[in-house]
């Protein structure tokens, strides 16, 4: 019998370091990626390996993902009921997930239901409203649905129309609607086809390696066709259009509340971290807490039950020691870029007079209390995929006398630096450092414009820019395309956001733009891994090499989770890279 498609890639990885096939855009706890727009966030030794599928003409390579065997619960152990507590900083602006992904990924994650899930941490695919994936040939994904799912405003049936009508609007809604999920999370797809009423099947423009874990986004989330159709906007912005788990209690100014929703479906053999019922835990509820300090004081009083962004280790460091908390050390799962807005830069000489005209090791020193490392366009949290340490600082000399040399060379008519940056304190913090370093080693002005998150994703939009340089922070994603080249990509972030792309007018800066998502297009549609890996790393060079359309910045050593003792099932190795946080059934609240 012929082997799946799947099953030649997955054998072909069993002897490599972990080569991730995919990867949901970062999940929204990073105001900086999420903002700009985006779909939906390891220690250096790989993941671990995957059961290699069964190999079936025509049958799933990518199963169903047995669930655990469960040991006899202790009387302290997991039990349904408690509320879940957690922060965020600003209101939502709407919880449509093909429209909006800012600000609301614990709405849209617990509202709408998906196909499926990914786990980074052992390398699978969890089962929602599917119950397996399977892959035909190397063009064509089929989702077999499970049965009894129903939507929560009129309890109708959920059916592959739905998923065929939710996945094929993306276009429409990036082009027509301005949508923050952009093309590098759903362009790979050619048609969505519902072959019958529980059956969907997605054929591929070409062969996408990263497709299967991209279609795990929080973005891809189920919504009702039917109510879709009787909104004269086009889209349900204001509105529960799922058939999640929860639904929507409160949402205002104040926070979100998400209660269960009864009639939610069983989930028959169900995958890790999926119950055969509900979710444990009854409630959900978020606070809008802005400031910093504000969101400590209510961890610490037991007010939240996780509090996210931990800058650094010092900042670290004050919730160890307290067995009230969970408090674990991780790989790096960040990234920082650094992004031009390219039109002012079309001169190389000004992009290497900047990147030359900052210390990074005094920002590894400084930010990062030395314990940092350096960044490429692909992170350094897929291991598998990145450039080595040293080739990354050859690309990364701090020379303040070659960059005066270069920026009066360039003839660049900029004297102030206005250096954008949102008020997620691992922005700020970067966009002083970086001010300085412009006015101590560049001889210009400069300074840090720190606004809130809504403004600052409006000032990276804008056609016009008010800014000269634009710092991003985000969490890690799980593939190369969603992870830093998504803000490299002009048919991501970078063609809006930084003015690189192919529609501008410098005819240097539009080849380079052509060029990266070329070399961007021949690395994801390449499925043997050993040839991938080869074009991965011809782009990055690339893109080094030409300092388009920005600096890949250092990144902190380590993350860290901190979350309240009081929760059973945690799941801190998924929550910073993967989003699993909002996503996960088996969670509970410790009686």
């Amino acid at each position: 019998m012929r082997e799946s498609y799947w099953g030649r890639y997955w054998r072909r990885r069993r002897s490599r370091r972990s080569f991730l096939i995919g990867g949901a855009a970062l999940a929204a706890g990073s105001a900086g990626l999420v903002a700009v727009g985006c779909g939906d966030d390891d220690d250096d030794d790989a993941p671990s390996e995957p059961q290699e599928p069964a190999a079936e003409e025509t049958e799933a390579a990518a199963t169903e993902a047995p669930a655990a065997t469960e040991a006899a619960a202790p009387a302290d152990g997991p039990m349904p009921g408690g509320t879940f507590r957690q922060s965020k900083t600003q209101v939502d602006d709407g919880i449509d997930p093909g429209l909006k992904v800012i600000n609301n990924n614990e709405i849209l994650a617990r509202i709408y239901n998906h196909t499926h899930l990914y786990k980074v941490s052992t390398n699978e695919f969890l089962f929602d409203a599917a119950t397996a994936m399977e892959q035909p040939d190397n063009t064509t994904i089929v989702f077999p649905l499970r049965p009894g799912m129903t939507f929560h405003h009129d309890g109708s049936a959920v059916t592959a129309e739905d998923v065929s009508s939710t996945w094929s609007r993306f276009p429409a809604l990036l082009a027509d609607q301005g949508s923050q999920v952009n093309e590098a999370n759903w362009g790979f797809m050619d048609t969505i086809t519902a072959v019958d009423e529980s059956t969907a099947r997605v054929d591929l423009k070409a062969p996408a390696a990263s497709a299967p874990v991209l279609m795990a986004a929080t973005s891809y989330g189920i919504v009702s066709k039917a109510l879709l159709d009787q909104q004269a906007n086009g889209n349900v912005q204001e509105l529960d259009a799922g058939a999640g788990p929860y639904v929507i209690e409160q949402r205002d100014s104040a926070g979100v509340a998400l209660a269960r929703y009864p009639d939610y479906y069983a989930h028959e053999n169900p995958s890790t971290h999926f119950l055969e019922g509900a979710p444990y835990i009854d409630r959900h509820e978020t606070r809008i807490i802005v400031d910093r300090a504000a969101v400590k004081a209510a961890f610490f009083a037991g007010d939240i039950d996780y509090i996210p962004a931990i800058a650094d280790s010092i900042e670290f460091e004050e919730f160890t020691g307290d067995d009230r908390f969970v408090a674990k050390e991780v790989a790096s799962t960040e990234a920082r870029f650094l992004a031009y807005d390219n039109i002012k830069f079309v001169d190389k000489r000004a992009r290497q007079a900047v990147s030359y005209a900052i210390d990074y090791d005094a920002m590894i020193a400084t930010l990062y209390a030395g314990d940092g490392v350096y960044d490429g366009p692909v992170g350094q949290a897929l291991p598998g995929f990145a450039l080595d340490q040293e080739t990354l600082q050859s690309y990364r000399v701090f020379d303040p006398q070659r960059a005066r040399e270069l920026w009066e060379a360039s003839g660049i008519e900029v004297d102030h630096i206005r250096i954008e940056s949102s008020i997620d304190p691992r922005g700020s913090t970067m966009a002083e450092f970086l001010a300085r370093q412009m006015e101590e080693n560049l001889g210009v002005t400069a300074e840090p414009l720190i606004h809130d998150v809504t403004t600052y994703v409006a000032r990276a939009r804008e056609p016009i820019k008010q800014w000269e340089l634009f710092v991003v922070p985000y969490n890690a994603s799980t593939t190369p395309e969603i992870y830093n080249m998504t803000m490299m990509n002009p048919d991501a972030f970078a063609g809006v956001s930084w003015s690189f792309g192919t529609d501008q007018p410098d005819a240097s800066l539009v080849a380079n733009a052509q060029k990266l998502i070329d070399l961007t297009a021949a690395q994801a549609q390449e499925v043997d891994p050993d040839l991938r890996l080869q074009k991965m790393e011809e782009m990055q060079l690339f893109a080094l090499e030409e300092l388009v359309p920005g600096i890949n910045l250092p990144v902190p050593g380590h993350s860290w989770v901190v979350y309240n003792s009081r929760l059973g099932n945690f799941p801190e190795d998924d929550v910073l890279l993967g989003g699993l946080l909002n996503r996960t059934h088996d969670m509970y609240v410790k009686g």
